[in-house]
């Protein structure tokens, strides 16, 4: 299944303009986003692969958002939470309807679909509130 939503990601990635490379890089190389090239680079030795589709889906957030890396790495937590949320918000929109499209789901307990997702608990109101949409 991961093998699937990860296919559409990169489906999803391509239909908005975005590219991506991937890498088998060191298991703890996390992945990398160029906002100006459009580009993504993923890779598909991370040490937990049940993140990726997330991470995937978060890194062409990042992109569509316009985040501007230069402010996010600016000495202002503000700016980097900001972005951080947006595309954690943005990600979920992205990734839970193609998440329905390979799985049948109820929306009884959201816990599992998160833990399968790698999604983080700091995400679970707006996990179970774009999820109530699909379900």
């Amino acid at each position: 299944m991961f093998d699937d939503i990860l296919k559409d990601l990169l489906n999803y990635a391509f239909d908005n303009g975005i590219g991506v490379e991937t890498v088998h890089a060191n298991m703890n190389t996390p992945c990398l986003v160029f906002n100006k090239k459009r580009l993504i680079i993923l890779n598909l030795n991370w040490h937990n692969k049940n993140e990726l589709p997330f991470q995937m889906a978060h890194e062409i957030s990042h992109i569509i958002n316009n985040d501007d890396l230069n402010l996010y790495r600016s000495e202002s937590c503000n700016y980097t939470l900001s972005f951080e949320k947006n595309a954690n918000v943005m990600a979920l929109n992205i990734l839970l309807p193609i998440y329905f499209k390979h799985c049948n789901y109820s929306i009884n307990n959201i816990s599992p679909l998160m833990k399968q997702l790698s999604i983080p608990s700091s995400l679970q109101k707006e996990t179970k509130n774009i999820a109530i949409k699909y379900v």
